[in-house]
Formats: C-alpha cells, structure tokens, sequence
C-alpha cells in the first residue's frame, strides 16, 4: 500500500510547488494555467505535503494535437518509490477520460535516464524538436525570458 495519493493541484500548495516548478513564477504560470481550465496539474501527496507534480497541457503542445505531458517533478527525499510514474499514469487516464488517443511529452535529448524512464512507460521517440520555451511573469503576463532547447518528443498511445 503506498503512503501517498494523487489529486488536483489546490491554490494552497502554491508554495510547495515552487521547489517542484523551480521558481515561484513558474509555479504560479502553471496554477493560473490549470484554475483557468487550460491545463490539468496533478500533485502527489504524502501527509497533507506535496512531494510530486505534472502537468497536461491540452492545446499549443509540442506535438499537437496531442495533449502534453510536461513538468514532472518528485522531491529527492519522495523519489524511487514510484511517485513519478503514479503521477504520469494519473495524467494518462486524464487525457484518456478526455478522448485523448495518444499523450506526448518531450525530453532534453542528452537526458537518457529521463529517456529511458518514459521508454519503460511505453513512450518510443518519435523526432527531434527544438523546443522553444518561455517565462512569464504570472502578474502581468509579459515575457520575462525565453529560448530554446533541444528535445525528443515522445508519443505514447493511450486507447
């Protein structure tokens, strides 16, 4: 039995996912995200704390139309118990619930563990992509920071 459940994001545990989303601006873009209903934010919970988190982005992923896995991130001290494949199979059956066939996420193309994680959840390379990313301030909206990374998307079928 695990010590630890999987649930939707509440604006309480904003400042919990600032260790998780590596900053608080970039936290609060993802909260504001799934409160307005664009995305859906998954948290895992050990003891009323948050320990993990993802995201699914549903519209202006990397590999549209398919909703977008993006943000995995477990505590060190919550990791190698299964947190973070519970979190990415809790945002499957979510984009599978949605009507979703397929669930895409990309990955940093010199990140093998990473690769070979999401290859052992049944994701398989399907290009290369240059990602190209951006921060945004969460008060005002406007574009604080942006550029681009090389990636992997991956695809994985849900139905």
């Amino acid at each position: 039995m695990n010590d630890w459940l999987i649930r939707a994001v509440r604006r309480a545990d904003l400042d919990r996912l600032t260790e998780l989303a590596g900053s608080r601006e970039r936290a609060e873009v993802r909260l504001q995200a799934a409160e307005r209903g664009n995305e859906d934010m998954l948290v895992a919970v050990v003891a009323e704390d948050v320990v993990g988190v993802v995201s699914l982005r549903w519209l202006d992923g990397c590999d549209a139309p398919n909703p977008w896995l993006y943000g995995l991130a477990v505590v060190p001290s919550a990791r190698r118990r299964g947190i973070g494949r519970a979190l990415v199979e809790a945002g499957q059956a979510t984009g599978a619930v949605r009507g979703a066939d397929m669930m895409s996420l990309d990955v940093d193309v010199d990140d093998d563990a990473a690769v070979r994680f999401y290859e052992r959840l049944g994701y398989v390379i399907v290009r290369p992509h240059e990602h190209h990313w951006r921060a945004i301030d969460p008060r005002t909206g406007g574009i604080t920071g942006e550029g681009t990374a090389a990636t992997w998307i991956m695809r994985r079928q849900l139905r």
